[in-house]
């Protein structure tokens, strides 16, 4: 029995020893494990901030992405990255590899062949088909040359009266869903959210100029296919993918690629694709009796392959209905809280068609409208420029040789991106009141060339400029233009909620909910 007791000591104290030790070995090998990970992360972190340590901005963003991703999710994004720029000048460092400026000059710059930079990797999260390039998603600038000289011969003059006529034909169909669903009378009100309803406008002309028929959404008044709804919910992620690009390679790679978009989807993004995949089988097929232009029928003539067209015709909906709407939603918000200047606009609009009568089912021409109408072009040069359509970085790669941008160094692989907010509010361009929405600064300034030029030139690049120009921007302006004119003709409009007209939000680009106006015939006025 002494002998058993005796055992049990001896292995307790046996085991007790054995766990001090193991115990202090097992400590021993968790702290230097976690010293070795701290020197690594405080070695890593030392060098992300040392590449662009000598331009300025805040210390935080320096060494993590984490800041533009968080004011992404707080849906602030543009607003945040011209506030650094004021506050830190004309280059600041908002992320550990990227830098942004408000410079018009800057941003030529580095839009020109001469420059050679490149796009960053953020436009890779615009292709829609991991086989095919849109233009936009193109990278590389010798293979975007190629396909932008089989696109550009589609724009020409020759075929802009064509496009025209279906930018007139959805302002008719915006009237007619007015006239239908919309007219306020006193003591009933009809409020119609125009946030959506800018969009089923720009996204029907889109459709309309690319596939030759628009996809119906003012004649529905809805949502087709639920398009918007996929568009809306997918649009915030592209805000934090663009603070994050290295993600590009898990969501092109799988498991994450079969969650894309693809033709066979049942609603959303991915009846789009399966439409313009319609359309081009359709063009290419050998019965096919009807010759109307259109931008897919004017790509494939000038030897863009079909799947490359496919791409482009989606991108071109895509891009093109989401930045005209912005504008179109934001030149009514300013007019709406401006009363000044829609009396004005109303007035120059009555005082046009006084002298120039015409049908009430016309629309008016485009070059009329740039001859006759100067205070409703500035009105939308002064949204164009407060609020712009394509307001996120966008950045550029700085070529193999480095670059140097307002005196700073910018190594091989830096992101230079612009603050378009910035550019649009530049009080050297612009003037000390560049914050308001003053469309008479445009009229005052139509007597100093030069000074017009300018500030027309620095508006102007909100569609980008060089070899990154938009080819759909005088499209753009057609629908702005004819859309102001002919529904302001017709419509006084008012804001249904005065204290807050919309609710915005800006992941990326601005979003508007809750737009609310009513529409009510206007007294006196023939058309």
């Amino acid at each position: 029995m002494t002998k058993m007791v005796n055992f049990i000591q001896d292995f307790v104290t046996a085991w007790a020893s054995f766990k001090h030790g193991a115990s202090f070995k097992l400590t021993a090998v968790v702290a230097a494990v976690a010293v070795a990970i701290g020197l690594w992360l405080i070695g890593y972190l030392f060098q992300t901030w040392r590449r662009l340590s000598h331009v300025p901005g805040p210390f935080l963003n320096s060494i993590t992405p984490l800041v533009l991703t968080y004011h992404c999710l707080k849906e602030d994004i543009t607003t945040y990255t011209y506030k650094l720029s004021l506050k830190y000048g004309p280059l600041v460092r908002v992320a550990p590899n990227i830098v942004a400026h408000f410079d018009p000059e800057t941003l030529r710059h580095v839009c020109s062949n001469k420059a050679n930079y490149t796009k960053g990797l953020w436009f890779e999260f615009s292709r829609w088909d991991l086989d095919h390039y849109s233009c936009i998603a193109m990278r590389d600038n010798e293979s975007r040359k190629i396909r932008k000289t089989k696109l550009v011969p589609a724009w020409s003059g020759q075929y802009m009266s064509v496009m025209e006529s279906r930018v007139d034909s959805q302002v008719r169909a915006f009237i007619d869903l007015v006239e239908r669903k919309y007219i306020s009378t006193p003591g009933v009100v009809r409020p119609m959210d125009f946030g959506h309803r800018a969009q089923f406008y720009t996204l029907d002309v889109a459709t309309s100029v690319t596939f030759g028929k628009p996809l119906g959404f003012l004649q529905k008044d809805g949502d087709v296919e639920k398009y918007l709804e996929t568009t809306e919910a997918m649009t915030p992620g592209f805000g934090i993918l663009g603070t994050l690009p290295w993600l590009v390679y898990a969501i092109h790679a799988w498991p994450l690629k079969l969650f894309m978009p693809g033709e066979g989807d049942a609603i959303g993004f991915g009846r789009l694709m399966k439409f313009a995949s319609e359309a081009v089988k359709q063009r290419l097929d050998p019965d096919d009796t009807n010759s109307e232009y259109d931008l897919i029928r004017g790509y494939l003539r000038n030897g863009v392959e079909p799947e490359d067209a496919i791409q482009e015709c989606i991108t071109l909906v895509v891009a093109g209905s989401e930045t005209t709407s912005i504008t179109l939603r934001m030149a009514l918000l300013s007019l709406l809280t401006t009363p000044s200047s829609y009396r004005k606009i109303q007035t120059e609009i009555d005082a046009f068609f006084s002298s120039e009568p015409s049908p009430a089912s016309s629309v008016i021409p485009y070059s009329v409208a740039k001859a006759n109408l100067p205070y409703t072009q500035a009105v939308i040069r002064e949204a164009l420029r407060l609020w712009p359509p394509s307001a996120g970085l966008f950045s550029k790669q700085v070529p193999e040789q480095g670059d140097t941008l307002h005196g700073y160094y910018l190594p091989k692989g830096t992101e230079v991106g612009q603050s378009m907010m910035g550019v649009g509010r530049q009080e050297r361009i612009f003037g000390g009141d560049a914050e308001i929405f003053r469309p008479e600064r445009w009229t005052e300034a139509s007597s100093d060339a030069e000074r017009f030029e300018e500030m027309q030139a620095a508006v102007e690049l909100v569609f980008s400029t060089g070899k990154y120009v938009c080819l759909g921007k005088q499209i753009a302006w057609m629908e702005l233009v004819k859309w102001l004119v002919e529904v302001l003709r017709r419509f006084d409009i008012a804001a249904v909620n005065n204290a807050q007209p919309l609710k915005l939000k800006d992941p990326v680009t601005f979003m508007s909910t809750d737009f609310w106006i009513r529409f009510t015939r206007r007294e006196g006025v023939e058309v």
